[in-house]
């Protein structure tokens, strides 16, 4: 009887799940046929975000130096709506970077050391390792625990105790606080504050009103929980500021990167350092990475926190600086889902006809059902289990019972270095939270019910042990 209801509840979850993926899955999509870029847009764009549950998101496009297209969507989102832009926030100190090595007060090839004398990790760091990602120095040896106020002087100390995963210039390794040591040789060389230089020499010769280097954000972030949305208020880490932390709108970014791509004497450098930035490495740059878009050559760099996620591209043979920011972030999200959108949008600028008509919203659901099927299916056998257990041997249940503890334990010690190895960055269990909290929620539930499997088993030993010892206490 319970082989049958097994099989029963399993029957009755794949068909859920079939129908699901059969009915959502090849969805088609109305035709564009007779509308504009700018209606072909929308309509995309309207239709991802639903399927994603995004609350907010701001897309601005410039072709040839003019802006042809800057919409927002969603609640209390407006085209002046500030959003954190993440590892965005490169380009600009990449740029600021490239402004004092024009000015003389920075050589690229010289040691860290030479413009930040508390910096002792390597002598053999150059500043331009750090832009390309060369440094040496990983998340794998190194991931900050600081409190978001602190300051450049207080992650130098930090980091001083960490040792190079590879040879300087060996390896690309991408490392947030490279540019964050940046900033600190900004301020070192230049004599302001990093904040202070980034409004005096590109926010306000470029015109970016909305452009803020102080934690000034106007929509909150947010996290999904298979799908559904999550209200986070991002900290502003400081001493993070020039890797991850600016804030600002589609318009301003789009204004930002179309003085790039066009090499206007307003960005502070000349076409050859432009140039030099968007080239070097084989795929990363100097805070911009090179690489081609739905089949078109680009230079772009996007942005992912937790609660927020940004991509500023510049088509180099369409003419297109394209900005989107969006007010929510998942691991799967920022690995597949964003840049589906991205390769979108991207088409139908490009007269190519948009990838992949997956309805995301649903995949969240699929991944809920599992969820719950997972929940329902381990808490009726653990109830079994109890309450009508198949008669086993002490020596079934012990071994029942090891190998239970010891997949729930491996799953702890494990993840926090396999799923490293797997990405090429550091995860800590409160950042694989805020980026993917319905997945470590399964996981979680997994070693629970791992461990209560195994608990079962060894109180079935236990609870045999002292029978065995009361019987034979009788008989004697």
């Amino acid at each position: 009887m319970r082989y049958k209801n097994k099989m029963l509840f399993t029957k009755v979850t794949c068909g859920l799940l079939i129908s699901f993926l059969l009915f959502h899955f090849l969805t088609t999509e109305a035709s564009s046929t007779n509308l504009s870029t700018e209606d072909v847009l929308d309509q995309y764009i309207n239709d991802r975000i639903k399927k994603l549950g995004v609350p907010g998101m701001s897309v601005a496009i410039s072709h040839k130096g003019e802006l042809i297209y800057s919409q927002s969507f969603g609640e209390e989102i407006t085209k002046e709506t500030r959003f954190y832009i993440g590892s965005t926030s490169k380009t600009f100190t990449a740029l600021a970077v490239m402004q004092l090595v024009e000015q003389g007060k920075i050589d690229l090839d010289h040691s860290v050391s030479t413009y930040l004398d508390d910096f002792t990790v390597s002598n053999k760091i150059t500043v331009r390792n750090l832009l390309h990602h060369l440094s040496g120095m990983t998340e794998l040896d190194y991931i900050s625990s600081l409190p978001p106020h602190v300051g450049f002087s207080d992650l130098i100390e930090d980091m001083n105790k960490m040792s190079l995963t590879y040879e300087p210039g060996e390896q690309f390794a991408y490392f947030n606080p490279n540019y964050s040591l940046l900033g600190a040789i900004i301020e070192s060389v230049s004599g302001q504050s990093y904040i202070e230089y980034i409004e005096d020499q590109i926010i306000n010769p470029l015109g970016l009103e909305h452009t803020s280097v102080k934690g000034e954000v106007d929509t909150p972030g947010h996290l999904s929980f298979f799908g559904f949305s999550i209200q986070r208020n991002e900290p502003h880490i400081q001493y993070d500021l020039p890797a991850g932390f600016i804030t600002s709108t589609s318009e301003d970014l789009v204004r930002f990167l179309e003085a790039l791509r066009m090499k206007q004497p307003t960005v502070g450098v000349s076409s050859e350092a432009i140039e030099e930035m968007m080239s070097g490495h084989p795929f990363y740059g100097m805070g911009l990475i090179i690489s081609d878009i739905a089949g078109r050559p680009a230079v772009h760099h996007g942005g992912s926190l937790p609660g927020y996620t940004s991509n500023a591209i510049m088509l180099v043979e369409d003419d297109y600086s394209i900005a989107f920011l969006i007010n929510k972030n998942h691991l799967l999200n920022g690995l597949v889902f964003y840049p589906d959108l991205t390769n979108g949008i991207v088409s139908i600028l490009t007269d190519q006809e948009p990838p992949s008509r997956v309805n995301y919203f649903w995949i969240y659901r699929l991944l809920i059902i599992l969820f719950a099927a997972t929940f329902i299916y381990n808490m009726i056998k653990a109830g079994n289990m109890i309450f009508r257990p198949v008669q086993k041997t002490v020596r079934q249940r012990l071994t029942a019972g090891i190998v239970n503890s010891a997949i729930a334990v491996a799953m702890i010690i494990l993840i926090p270095f396999v799923v490293p190895l797997i990405m090429q960055r550091g995860m800590t269990w409160e950042l694989a939270f805020f980026l993917a909290p319905d997945m470590i929620a399964w996981l979680f539930l997994a070693i629970v019910i791992h461990f209560l499997e195994s608990t079962i088993h060894f109180g079935f030993i236990i609870k045999h042990y002292f029978k065995t010892k009361k019987a034979i206490s009788k008989a004697s």
